[in-house]
Order: C-alpha cells, then sequence, then structure tokens
C-alpha cells in the first residue's frame, strides 16, 4: 500500500449525477479542500490529543488501517487537484483553526464481526447545514459507485464527536466555519470490503472527489447558513424505550420512541424535562424526561477518535 503512484489524471471525466457538470467547480475564489488519513502519524498528535497517540485504527489482511487511509486520499487529491481544486492531504493532527471549503476524514472500519460491511459518513453532532449538504453529496456518490450497503446504524459518538471536529474543545481541528465530516469508508476486517479498498481504491478515491465536488457546485449564493450553536450537554437513553414528546411534561405527544444506548443533545434542561438540540433543523420542539437518560457535559469527555 505504501508507495503507490498516484492515479493518472488524463482524461478525467466526473459525472455528478443531476448537476450539469463542466469537470470544474463554478466559484469566483480558489476553493481548498482538507483530505485527513485516518490514523496516518497519530503518535505525532499534539500534548492536547495526546491521548490518541496510540490509537492506530483496524488491522487485517496485513494491512493497517492509516495506509489504506492514505492510497485513497492520495488518489482522491489527485482527481479534486484535476478539477482546479487545492488540496491539503492531512495526517492525524489537523493544523489549528484550519480552514477549508470541505474537510472529509478518511477511516476503513474494523470489528471482530467479520461479517458486518458497508460505508457510513456522519458530521459533527451540532447539525450544520453546510455538513449535512456534505454528507448527501458524499453518500450520493460513494454509495453507487461502491456498491456498498449503507452502515448508518453503527454511526457511533466517536464520529459524531470526532476530535478533528470539535473545534469548542481544542486547538488542533477544523475551523467551526469548515464543513467537515468522517467517512467510514468499509470495514477492513470484511475480505469484501478490504478488497474494494485495496483493489477498488482508485474508484472509491473517484467517488469521495465527486462527492465532494457536488458538494462545492451545491453552495448557495449567498453562502451557507451561519453554524448553529454546539450543545453543552448529553443524554444517553438508559432505559429500555423512551418517549420523545413535542412539550415538556406528559401531557404532549409522543413524537417519537428511541431505544436504549441512543445518543441525544440537550439544549435546554427544564427542570425534570430536557430540550434536544434540533436535528438537521427539523420542525418543532423535541423533550424526553431526565429519569430516562444519563446526562453528561461534553466538555468533560476525554478527546473521541473513530
Amino acid at each position: 500500500m505504501k508507495g503507490k503512484a498516484l492515479v493518472r489524471l488524463a482524461g478525467l471525466a466526473l459525472i455528478l449525477g443531476s448537476l450539469a457538470w463542466s469537470g470544474t467547480v463554478h466559484a469566483t475564489t480558489p476553493l481548498r479542500v482538507g483530505l485527513q488519513a485516518g490514523h496516518w502519524r497519530a503518535n505525532e498528535l499534539p500534548d492536547e490529543l495526546r491521548s490518541l497517540r496510540g490509537s492506530t485504527g483496524a488491522a487485517a489482511g496485513g494491512l493497517r488501517e492509516h495506509e489504506v487511509n492514505l492510497d485513497i486520499a492520495q488518489r482522491t487529491a489527485a482527481y479534486l487537484q484535476q478539477a482546479g481544486v487545492t488540496v491539503d492531504v492531512l495526517p492525524s493532527t489537523v493544523p489549528p483553526n484550519y480552514y477549508a471549503d470541505a474537510f472529509v476524514s478518511l477511516h476503513a472500519d474494523g470489528s471482530a464481526n467479520t461479517r458486518l460491511s458497508g460505508f457510513k459518513i456522519a458530521g459533527h453532532y451540532r447539525e450544520w447545514a453546510a455538513s449535512t449538504a456534505l454528507l448527501a453529496a458524499l453518500r450520493a456518490e460513494y454509495g453507487p459507485a461502491s456498491g456498498s450497503r449503507w452502515d448508518g446504524e453503527h454511526v457511533t459518538s466517536g464520529m459524531r464527536g470526532y476530535y478533528a471536529m470539535s473545534s469548542h474543545r481544542f486547538k488542533h481541528t477544523i475551523s467551526s466555519y469548515t464543513p467537515g465530516v468522517i467517512l467510514e469508508m468499509g470495514y477492513l476486517t470484511n475480505p469484501n470490503d478490504r478488497r474494494l479498498m485495496t483493489q477498488g481504491a482508485d474508484r472509491l478515491a473517484r467517488a469521495v472527489s465527486d462527492g465532494i465536488l457536488r458538494f462545492l457546485n451545491s453552495k448557495p449564493e449567498d453562502g451557507w447558513p451561519a453554524p448553529p450553536p454546539l450543545p453543552e450537554l448529553r443524554a444517553t437513553v438508559m432505559t429500555a424505550t423512551a418517549n420523545v414528546r413535542s412539550g415538556p411534561g406528559p401531557k404532549f405527544s409522543v413524537v417519537r420512541v428511541v431505544n436504549r444506548n441512543r445518543t441525544l443533545f440537550v439544549s435546554e434542561v427544564r427542570g425534570e424535562w430536557l430540550k434536544l438540540h434540533s436535528y438537521r433543523q427539523r420542525p418543532g420542539e423535541r423533550w424526553i424526561h431526565r429519569a430516562m437518560v444519563k446526562l453528561e457535559r461534553i466538555n468533560d469527555e476525554p478527546p473521541q477518535d473513530s
């Protein structure tokens, strides 16, 4: 995996679904994209993230995760550069307050269950519209191109609270105004996914590039709205099921039922009721009773990796 030559760039053609794609992004200023190769040079992380220096990622089939991540990141960078985008291929350490038009952290998952397969993408739990759009664009391109199943049921709190996107807690992160997601490209521990990420690495890189370009080309004329405020509290459901209601009390209607271990983010505490952080700007309020959950302050957590 190490030392592979970058893909040939001649004849690059990008087809972005419903977009009328011309081969370059429609922008009046140069665009910059950060591609992080997950776990690459993790031993060099700064002191504020020193607890993650031993986080070396998955390993299977004689491969280390960072090797796969770096190979696909470099291939993706080549496609983006051909489209006129400036690209930074970043290690585990992100420059302080890193600003770019998009940031994608590339990872390969691992599990003791070798039958698990598929890809998943997550943005930071604050659910900024720009990051949500980046996630949607990547999913639209990566899924069909890879032929992999969507593994969204295994998105973890470590992905949603990924350290590189936690600008409210650490210095070596992306800016709060940088749209960012983490992409788990497949399971290194699954033979079929591993084959896809190695023998099909160029196909996956093209899909990641296409997704990023689709996103860059979708920016509204008046720009993305400002990022929402970051929640300070997290609630983990401790009962088998819990009702989410439309208001702070049992008289309000049940709008959703959530299961044990579900992670929710809290924007307000009102007595025994917790108001939940808006998810993807969906209308209406969401409340849950405090007795159903374990409430924790997010800033008290150690840095999260995936």
